[in-house]
């Protein structure tokens, strides 16, 4: 399944700004450090992060671009349960 998401803050700046859209899919092999997901945090809801470490008993680690973002270990541990899915496509929404 396939879904159209928009951005809201700045977590993700400059890569992804307050009103961009980005395509997320439910269908994707596997996820590495780098890629860009939507997942559910007990705290924040619904974020749009970085995967900047990946553990088969943990989950993922996660991280935004931005220096203001909450920092990965705020965030903690997702578990692979919570990813809603995998970024495929970034549009910038004022380009």
């Amino acid at each position: 399944m396939i879904h159209l998401i928009r951005v809201k803050g700045d977590s993700m700046l400059p890569e992804l700004a307050h009103g961009d859209f980005v395509i997320v899919s439910k269908f994707y092999k596997s996820l590495k450090v780098g890629d860009l997901i939507v997942a559910e945090h007990p705290e924040y809801k619904s974020i749009i992060k970085r995967i900047v470490q990946v553990s088969a008993e943990q989950g993922v680690l996660l991280s935004g671009n931005n220096s203001a973002s909450v920092s990965s270990e705020k965030m903690g541990w997702i578990s692979s349960k919570k990813i809603f899915g995998k970024v495929i496509f970034e549009f910038n929404a004022k380009k």
